[in-house]
């Protein structure tokens, strides 16, 4: 759950971005991302507009996703930390609807051997990306010293800079995989394999 204060938070890309996952569940369509950011460029006082907009749009409706009303001012680290929860949320989602898939057809054993590689490739990427979030998370809750004594090397924006990149990273390498399943038909095989063998995680700095 996430609150419209811990939303508010961010660069106009980031809340708008963070908006579509919270609202609807599901990333920005590119049209709809570049109407809703003109109308909130350089004017902070439109979010609250717009996240209410989406909301009550019927999509917002049907999903009925969590949003809580409470639109109280939080800290820069607190809105920081919830948003990360909520990128970290529906990325393993997406992750594991690929693996859930089920399949009516029975595949040959090529089709087993490519979708085997897929899916170690889904493990490790699924490992990296909660790994990176804890590591991350765990700097905003004990490392990052309070303003105005952030060194610039490890302030608030490095850190969303850190993240935002991390974040591309996986979501580019999740499309790639979930792309090259559904271009050779194999969704339908995952579920039929046995889940990989999970490494065990890395000790955090």
């Amino acid at each position: 759950m996430i609150t419209m204060g811990e939303l508010l938070h961010g660069t106009d890309e980031d809340f708008l971005t963070n908006l579509y996952l919270a609202a609807l569940g599901r990333w920005p369509d590119e049209a709809g991302f570049a109407d809703h950011l003109r109308m909130i460029a350089g004017r902070p006082e439109n979010r609250a507009v717009v996240l209410r907009v989406f909301l009550d749009s019927e999509e917002g409706r049907q999903k009925g996703r969590p949003v809580q009303t409470d639109a109280s001012p939080v800290s820069a680290e607190q809105a920081l930390s919830a948003q990360l929860r909520l990128r970290t949320t529906v990325l393993r989602a997406e992750m594991a609807g690929l693996r859930e898939a089920k399949a009516p057809l029975a595949p040959d054993s090529a089709a087993l051997e490519e979708v085997a590689a897929l899916r170690g490739e889904l493990a490790s990427l699924s490992h990296e990306l909660r790994e990176r979030m804890a590591a991350l998370e765990a700097a905003l809750a004990g490392r990052v010293p309070a303003a105005p004594n952030l060194s610039p090397a490890i302030s608030l924006d490095y850190v969303n800079d850190l993240i935002d990149a991390s974040q591309t990273q996986m979501v580019q390498r999740l499309r790639a995989i979930e792309k090259r399943l559904l271009e050779n038909g194999k969704v339908e095989i995952l579920s039929g394999l046995a889940a990989p063998t999970a490494h065990p995680p890395a000790s955090q700095k």
